[in-house]
Protein backbone atom coordinates (compact mmCIF):
# COMPACT_ATOMS: atom_id res chain seq x y z
CA UNK A 1 0.00 0.00 0.00
CA UNK A 2 1.33 3.61 -0.77
CA UNK A 3 1.87 6.27 1.57
CA UNK A 4 -0.34 9.12 0.81
CA UNK A 5 -0.51 12.35 3.14
CA UNK A 6 -2.23 15.10 2.52
CA UNK A 7 -2.57 16.46 7.01
CA UNK A 8 -1.27 16.13 10.27
CA UNK A 9 -3.74 13.77 11.32
CA UNK A 10 -3.00 11.53 8.00
CA UNK A 11 0.58 11.36 9.11
CA UNK A 12 -0.31 10.15 12.47
CA UNK A 13 -2.16 7.47 11.71
CA UNK A 14 0.60 6.82 9.43
CA UNK A 15 2.66 6.47 12.21
CA UNK A 16 0.30 4.60 14.30
CA UNK A 17 0.93 1.61 11.62
CA UNK A 18 3.61 -1.16 12.77
CA UNK A 19 7.07 -0.35 10.73
CA UNK A 20 6.19 2.98 9.53
CA UNK A 21 9.43 4.60 8.96
CA UNK A 22 10.22 8.00 8.06
CA UNK A 23 13.73 9.13 6.51
CA UNK A 24 15.27 12.47 6.18
CA UNK A 25 15.72 12.93 1.86
CA UNK A 26 16.25 16.77 2.34
CA UNK A 27 17.59 18.97 4.99
CA UNK A 28 18.35 22.67 3.92
CA UNK A 29 20.44 23.36 7.34
CA UNK A 30 23.00 20.88 7.09
CA UNK A 31 23.20 21.04 3.67
CA UNK A 32 24.82 24.82 4.29
CA UNK A 33 27.16 23.20 6.55
CA UNK A 34 30.88 22.78 6.13
CA UNK A 35 31.78 19.39 4.90
CA UNK A 36 33.37 18.20 7.62
CA UNK A 37 30.06 18.78 9.81
CA UNK A 38 27.83 16.93 6.78
CA UNK A 39 29.99 13.99 7.30
CA UNK A 40 29.66 13.93 11.06
CA UNK A 41 25.57 14.44 10.55
CA UNK A 42 25.72 11.19 8.41
CA UNK A 43 28.09 9.56 10.34
CA UNK A 44 25.89 9.37 13.52
CA UNK A 45 22.75 8.16 11.56
CA UNK A 46 20.95 10.95 10.84
CA UNK A 47 20.03 10.52 7.78
CA UNK A 48 19.37 6.66 8.26
CA UNK A 49 15.71 5.63 8.08
CA UNK A 50 13.70 5.95 11.76
CA UNK A 51 11.03 4.13 12.87
CA UNK A 52 8.31 5.23 15.93
CA UNK A 53 9.38 3.90 19.14
CA UNK A 54 6.60 6.15 20.53
CA UNK A 55 3.64 8.66 20.49
CA UNK A 56 2.02 11.23 22.29
CA UNK A 57 -0.21 13.77 21.29
CA UNK A 58 2.25 15.88 20.72
CA UNK A 59 5.26 14.33 19.29
CA UNK A 60 7.00 10.67 18.49
CA UNK A 61 9.82 9.50 19.40
CA UNK A 62 11.86 7.55 16.75
CA UNK A 63 15.05 5.25 16.86
CA UNK A 64 17.38 5.12 14.57
CA UNK A 65 18.58 2.34 12.39
CA UNK A 66 21.58 1.36 13.20
CA UNK A 67 22.36 3.63 15.82
CA UNK A 68 21.44 3.81 19.72
CA UNK A 69 20.00 7.27 18.99
CA UNK A 70 16.98 8.65 19.70
CA UNK A 71 15.07 11.67 17.86
CA UNK A 72 12.03 13.61 18.64
CA UNK A 73 9.22 14.60 16.41
CA UNK A 74 6.98 17.57 17.63
CA UNK A 75 4.29 18.60 16.40
CA UNK A 76 2.23 20.66 18.92
CA UNK A 77 3.21 24.38 17.43
CA UNK A 78 3.24 25.58 14.11
CA UNK A 79 2.44 22.39 11.98
CA UNK A 80 0.00 24.50 10.00
CA UNK A 81 3.10 25.51 7.62
CA UNK A 82 3.94 21.44 7.28
CA UNK A 83 3.77 20.60 3.92
CA UNK A 84 2.40 16.97 2.92
CA UNK A 85 2.85 15.51 -0.63
CA UNK A 86 2.27 12.06 -1.44
CA UNK A 87 4.47 10.20 1.03
CA UNK A 88 6.78 13.30 1.77
CA UNK A 89 6.44 15.50 4.95
CA UNK A 90 8.25 19.17 4.99
CA UNK A 91 9.00 20.50 7.89
CA UNK A 92 9.98 24.02 8.43
CA UNK A 93 12.89 24.68 10.83
CA UNK A 94 11.94 28.15 12.74
CA UNK A 95 14.80 30.22 13.52
CA UNK A 96 15.19 33.52 14.83
CA UNK A 97 17.84 34.45 12.17
CA UNK A 98 18.99 33.48 9.40
CA UNK A 99 17.64 31.68 5.84
CA UNK A 100 14.32 29.67 6.39
CA UNK A 101 15.22 25.89 6.44
CA UNK A 102 13.38 22.50 6.00
CA UNK A 103 13.70 19.21 6.45
CA UNK A 104 11.83 16.85 4.12
CA UNK A 105 10.97 13.40 5.46
CA UNK A 106 9.91 10.77 3.43
CA UNK A 107 7.43 7.91 4.74
CA UNK A 108 7.40 3.91 4.26
CA UNK A 109 5.57 0.95 5.65
CA UNK A 110 7.35 -2.27 5.75
CA UNK A 111 6.71 -3.66 2.14
CA UNK A 112 7.91 -0.62 1.18
CA UNK A 113 11.86 -0.47 1.41
CA UNK A 114 12.89 3.16 2.25
CA UNK A 115 14.84 4.30 -0.01
CA UNK A 116 18.65 5.12 -0.09
CA UNK A 117 19.53 8.94 0.69
CA UNK A 118 21.51 9.95 -2.20
CA UNK A 119 25.15 11.22 -1.11
CA UNK A 120 25.41 15.24 -0.73
CA UNK A 121 27.26 16.78 -4.05
CA UNK A 122 30.71 17.03 -3.89
CA UNK A 123 32.51 19.83 -4.73
CA UNK A 124 35.19 20.11 -7.00
CA UNK A 125 37.97 22.25 -6.29
CA UNK A 126 38.85 22.41 -10.13
CA UNK A 127 35.26 23.59 -11.25
CA UNK A 128 36.70 27.29 -11.76
CA UNK A 129 39.81 25.45 -14.37
CA UNK A 130 39.22 25.86 -18.26
CA UNK A 131 39.74 23.61 -20.87
CA UNK A 132 42.47 24.68 -22.34
CA UNK A 133 44.51 25.41 -19.18
CA UNK A 134 44.49 21.63 -18.89
CA UNK A 135 47.77 19.42 -18.93
CA UNK A 136 47.06 16.66 -21.44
Amino acid sequence: MAVVLRSLSDFKRFLRKPGATIQIVHNTLIERQPHQFREAYRRKGLYEPRTVRAMSKKAAVFDVKGHDETVWLYWDKGTRKWRFHGDTVAVPLNAAMGAPDEVVYRCSLPDEAPQPVPPAPRESLFDDEREDDRDD
